[in-house]
């Protein structure tokens, strides 16, 4: 290998980037606040039976895990899912007013809702996207 030069070993390290600086990527970037909470919007019924009908806007905690029985948001297979969280058949599920859904081995947990604000009057309605 003559003729050919090492490469340096000392890299300069990566500029800082701020988070104010960084691109936003995906759908939900646009709607997370300073604090690391995520803010989203039912777009159906699936949880009414506790008081959360569709447009009903929710707080998500992305800095904590959830715990057996309470309301998850959790990201699998590119979809972001949200329920009650729950075991069946050993493993974890997500429980909502249309049924419950097995979360496969891909599934990553988002964060925990906090903080849930009912839908105002006169607002237009929230009209889910396909199926």
């Amino acid at each position: 290998m003559e003729g050919q030069e090492c490469l340096p070993l000392d890299l300069p390290p990566p500029p800082e980037v701020s988070a104010r600086e960084r691109p936003a990527t995906g759908p939900a970037s646009s709607r997370v606040r300073e604090d690391g909470d995520l803010r989203i919007r039912l777009r159906n019924d699936a949880l009414a039976s506790r008081g959360w009908p569709a447009g009903t806007e929710l707080v998500v905690a992305t800095d904590r895990r959830p715990r057996r029985g309470e309301v998850a948001l959790v990201k699998e297979g590119g979809r972001l899912r949200i329920g009650v969280l729950e075991v069946q058949y050993g493993r974890s599920a997500l429980r909502t007013d249309h049924g419950s859904v097995l979360l496969g081995s891909t599934a990553r947990t988002v964060g925990v809702v906090t903080v849930a604000a009912a839908p105002l009057e006169g607002m237009p309605a929230v009209v889910p996207s396909g199926p």
